[in-house]
């Protein structure tokens, strides 16, 4: 019985350290610039149809962005995690709509990422049924979206 418990609790912590760690990457960028461009990039080539899977493929894992002091500017070292923030609406028992957001515009530069700074990537039934935020917003109203 001690064994069985014992053998649970192992299991049972790997399970939650493998589930809720993310896989994470360290880029140096010459400017901010090109780190934009490079998540603006990836954010076009999403296409409706795609499942979470392929759209997390395609922006790649959260990254520790690194730009070396350039000029005035001072050195930069920050985390963006890849979505920056996730949401999950259900409609009914068969539609279930989940939303990504994709850090892309920086406003505050305050160093904190706020959903306004990000692009939101609206999933139906898992697979994409558009982006940006003319979609999301006509979206939300048309479908009367709650949380």
């Amino acid at each position: 019985m001690k064994r069985t418990v014992f053998l649970f609790l192992v299991v049972s912590f790997t399970f939650s350290l493998t589930s809720f760690s993310q896989e994470s990457i360290e880029k140096t960028y010459a400017t901010f610039g090109e780190f934009l461009d490079e998540q603006t990039q990836n954010i076009s080539s999403i296409e409706n149809h795609l499942t979470i899977e392929e759209v997390k493929e395609i922006i790649g894992p959260s990254v520790t962005v690194n730009i070396p002091k350039v000029g005035e500017m001072e050195p930069l070292s920050q985390v963006f995690k890849q979505p920056e923030f996730t949401n999950e609406f259900k409609q009914n028992p068969e539609k279930l709509v989940f939303v990504l957001w994709y850090f892309s515009t920086p406003k505050d530069q305050n160093g904190v990422v706020s959903k306004n700074e990000c692009t939101p990537i609206l999933f139906e039934n898992g697979k994409v049924k558009g982006k940006g935020w003319a979609f999301y917003t006509s979206y939300r109203r048309t479908n009367r979206l709650m949380r």
